[in-house]
């Protein structure tokens, strides 16, 4: 968590995302592509990679250390992965820091993996460090370094990876873009019946790193509409996909952005109200008008646990569009 805030820092999201196996292995097909040929995906231990801290060097939280097995072999190594959100200096020979000292206390080799969140500068980042003195001796060492702002995100966004196409939002996307991340990320957490953990540290990576505007939350409700009536299986995509909705319309109220935002709210639980209870819509549509936008925020959270038309006429009543 952010410090005092209660809420998932950088760190806490990159590890929630990468501590469900099943996310792991599909990180590592999108961004690792090799080391499936070198190592069993199958068997997965997290360690608690916890250095003691020092003045010099501190306790890192962030950082996942896991334990994988080499196909050739019963032979185990180690996977170290470090996120990082910012640009920083000697970051290969942090990682030759933390390798080693990972190597010390558990006697096993060790691969680093680094991930660089930012987006800017979006210069390349160096991923070798070569030491040579003369014949006397010499240092090579590489490791991989996952740039995601300077990647190209369509592959990612084509896929049915879940974890590529969640991470797609720490690259550089356009406005639809960041709709299709959103959308195909949850649609694909429903084809494939992900847990509820998984589901959930899903959710929470791409809501903080796509920051919506009002108007692409609407986009988001009219696209889920049409993948819905194409793919009934995909019912279970409004409660994902609202939280994402409301985000927007905050973003939206903070920006300042007044004109339309009524009529939006409206169309928005109006589409809600007739997809869920199509027979009583003609009913109880007109109604929404009635809302202001805070009941209407409130009307639109309320309706996901509504299982019928007469608890929607009730709170209506409540709220004062429906006479008793």
């Amino acid at each position: 968590m952010s410090p005092g805030s209660g809420v998932p820092g950088h760190d806490d999201l990159i590890k929630k995302l990468l501590q469900q196996p099943r996310l792991f292995r599909e990180f590592c097909r999108a961004f690792l592509p090799g080391l499936e040929g070198f190592a069993s995906l199958e068997e997965i231990e997290y360690l608690d990679k916890e250095h003691p801290g020092s003045k010099h060097r501190p306790r890192r939280s962030g950082d996942l250390l896991i334990r994988l097995r080499q196909r050739d072999g019963d032979v185990g190594f180690l996977v170290h992965i470090e996120s990082q959100s910012r640009a920083e200096g000697a970051m290969i020979e942090r990682a030759v820091e933390y390798a080693m000292r990972d190597c010390i206390r558990y006697g096993m080799k060790v691969l680093p993996v680094v991930l660089l969140t930012y987006a800017k500068p979006a210069v390349a980042v160096r991923n070798e460090l070569n030491w040579d003195f003369g014949e006397l001796a010499s240092v090579r060492f590489r490791c991989p370094v996952v740039q995601f702002s300077g990647m190209d995100p369509e592959p990612f966004l084509r896929s049915r990876n879940v974890a590529a196409l969640a991470m797609t939002s720490l690259m550089k996307l356009t406005q639809d873009e960041q709709v299709r991340a959103i959308v195909e990320t949850l649609a694909e957490s429903v084809r494939q019946r992900l847990s509820v953990e998984d589901t959930e540290a899903v959710m929470e990576f791409i809501q903080h790193y796509v920051p919506l505007e009002e108007s692409q939350a609407l986009q988001i409700e009219a696209t889920m509409d049409r993948m819905i009536s194409n793919e009934p299986e995909l019912a279970a995509m409004p409660k994902l996909v609202n939280p994402f909705i409301q985000i927007g319309r905050i973003h939206g109220r903070q920006e300042g952005r007044q004109e339309g935002r009524q009529e939006g709210l409206v169309q928005i639980a109006s589409r809600q109200v007739g997809r869920k209870f199509p027979g009583e819509a003609g009913e109880l549509v007109p109604l929404l008008g009635g809302l202001d936008e805070e009941r209407l925020l409130a009307f639109g959270e309320a309706l996901l646990g509504m299982e019928t038309a007469e608890e929607c006429r009730g709170w209506l009543e409540r709220a004062g569009v429906l006479g008793g």
